[in-house]
């Protein structure tokens, strides 16, 4: 077999692997979003409101996306006795009685959690609560889950009351502590589940009408036409559309509380079947609605972290032992990963009719796909160069950390929002997309200083790339294929030092070029939007001082002696102070960027 047939198979096995690795990741979230244990549970069918809307804060949702948005506020990223979030939403409006003492409402403060136990620890002691453990209250200071009839126990008020008072670290969360027990109401899971589109000629952006209203009765006697304009959604609702709607509902909500599968799953495929031909023109591409509750059945997809550490591993392997074939698998890992990541992002895009950047997750998750898109770029330019793998490498690495925080983390929260109305302007799509680009390329850059630190801790020499800008150091390569091609040796008689801090050195200029960029169109954004291009938040200050790291390195790459040490340091430095800048600024300091 000649070489281009070796090449292709090498990475035809990464992509095979890639695959199976997804495959796997896929059969294992399908099978945790399956209802454990047998029953009812395991017996229901919800797949037809996997293309039914719900109409939420001026949004129109699929139910499973709703469903899982609405169990974020009581149970936080857990899951209730391991169900579905869909199951558990109706289960929670349907027998509101069976999580009176379900742990099902989520403390996030962990020392709030602690003297929450230790409060009700003496009462389990005293013998004081039946069916309530020191195993069980061990498991909530872990997970966080909490039932609703604990938290209303004597012993646990005056805690309470007094966080309540404490308006700087505790009050908020009572405040969401008290809103899951108020959302959990069964009351206000019927007036928020709006699924029944509003019926022909009603005015645009109306509410659609709830299950609540639908079980409230028939409508009075047909009322005049100028009454019947403004009246609410319900009551201009065709008599016979709503008769058989609230029949069906009813009989699934009854099948449901007798744990009747069969005749719920029957009734729940009439209701859902018959919600499109309410109103045709108003309600959304079921294919759409489908497509959505996959993404989120699927985890978002950021289980693809997994396909990017593939890559890695190959990756480095290639860097280490320069092994041609570990190269090629590498590449062709991190090309099926690159193709997975566009998906769910084109998924995503295509799910919320706006491109992905208006929240933390978002933000996190797109930036390292434009990190990756850069890499394909300039490892094109780079093919033949001793730098080649690098930039591949960095921007791998970089995905595999965002889309494991993007998977592992409950702040970062997946949910599909409406954009937030200062956000609602076209400099998201500019000034956003231009910082979170330079960050990814931070990001990147602080993989390959590492590296350069490793070799040094090693027993490296002081080595450094000899060439100028990023774009000389580029050219260079591209210029030096044909010399590679007759004396292949010659890539090999570069330093490893030398090779990392030039990738180092590529990646570190574009960032600090786009990083600037991207202030000078945030002052703008700011101008426009706040009156004032530039204010002293918190999140300005420290891109200002991102960018002020890169300004030192620039400056001691000139004069200082061991050029490449000090880069790596000063590349590894720049990267914490982003990353103090997307953590600790968005969730603990408070400012106005809080929202992003």
């Amino acid at each position: 077999m000649n070489s281009a047939g070796k090449a292709l198979g090498q990475w035809l096995l990464g992509a095979a692997i890639v695959t199976a690795v997804a495959a796997l990741a896929v059969a294992m979230l399908l099978r945790s979003s399956r209802p454990g244990g047998g029953g009812f549970a395991a017996e229901i069918d919800l797949a037809p409101l996997d293309r039914s809307a719900v109409h939420t804060d001026g949004r129109i949702k699929s139910f499973d996306s709703f469903a899982a948005d609405t169990l974020s506020h009581i149970a936080g990223p857990r899951r209730v006795g391991g169900l579905p979030k869909d199951f558990t939403y109706l289960d929670m409006l349907l027998r509101p009685e069976r999580y009176d003492d379900a742990d099902a409402v989520y403390v996030k403060n962990r020392t709030m959690r602690a003297d929450i136990a230790e409060a009700l620890r003496a009462s389990v002691l005293a013998g004081e609560l039946e069916g309530v453990t020191k195993d069980r209250l061990a498991a909530f200071e872990k997970q966080g889950l909490i039932s609703r009839r604990l938290l209303m126990r004597p012993e646990v008020t005056p805690l309470m009351n007094r966080w309540a008072g404490d308006l700087i670290r505790t009050a908020k969360f009572v405040d969401q502590i008290e809103g899951a027990l108020a959302t959990m109401r069964p009351e206000s899971l019927a007036a928020d589940l709006r699924i029944v589109p509003p019926p022909p000629g009603s005015p645009p952006n109306v509410p659609w009408i709830s299950v609540r209203e639908l079980a409230e009765g028939a409508p009075a006697k047909v009322a005049p036409a100028a009454a019947l304009r403004s009246a609410s959604p319900i009551d201009r609702l065709d008599a016979a559309v709503r008769e058989r709607l609230a029949s069906d509902w009813a009989r699934f909500a009854t099948a449901w509380q007798a744990e009747n599968a069969a005749e719920a799953n029957a009734a729940l495929a009439s209701f859902a079947a018959a919600l499109p031909a309410v109103n045709a023109e108003a309600y959304p591409n079921q294919s759409r609605l489908g497509l959505e509750s996959q993404y989120f059945k699927l985890g978002s997809l950021t289980w693809v972290w997994l396909c990017y550490l593939l890559s890695v591993v190959f990756l480095l392997m290639s860097v280490a032992f320069r092994w041609d074939a570990a190269r090629r698998i590498g590449m062709g890992a991190f090309t099926a990963s690159f193709l997975l990541h566009t998906a769910s992002l084109g998924l995503r895009w295509y799910v919320s009719g706006r491109w992905p950047n208006a929240n933390m997750f978002e933000a996190v998750t797109t930036s390292v796909w434009f990190g990756a898109v850069l890499a394909i770029v300039i490892e094109a330019l780079a093919r033949r160069s001793p730098m080649r793998n690098l930039f591949a490498l960095g921007a791998a690495a970089a995905s595999m950390a965002a889309l494991m925080s993007a998977h592992f983390l409950p702040q970062l929260d997946s949910n599909i929002r409406n954009v937030m109305p200062v956000l609602n302007d076209l400099w998201l799509y500019i000034h956003t997309n231009v910082i979170i680009a330079s960050y990814a390329l931070i990001a990147m850059a602080a993989v390959t200083a590492g590296l350069y630190l490793v070799w040094r801790l090693l027993g490296g020499g002081p080595d450094h790339a000899r060439g100028g800008g990023g774009t000389e150091m580029l050219l260079d390569a591209a210029l030096t294929d044909a010399r590679m091609a007759s004396d292949p040796a010659s890539a090999r008689r570069v330093s490893a030092g030398a090779v990392f801090d030039g990738a180092t050195l590529v990646m570190m200029q574009l960032s600090f070029v786009m990083l600037w960029a991207g202030i000078v169109m945030g002052a703008i954004w700011a101008d426009h939007s706040w009156g004032r291009p530039w204010g002293w938040d918190p999140k300005e200050v420290f891109a200002l001082n991102t960018f002020i790291v890169y300004i030192v390195l620039i400056h001691v790459r000139l004069r200082a002696k061991d050029k490449g040490l000090w880069t790596a340091w000063l590349a590894v430095i720049g990267c914490g102070v982003m990353l103090f800048n997307w953590i600790v600024i968005n969730f603990v300091i408070a400012g106005l960027h809080s929202y992003a």
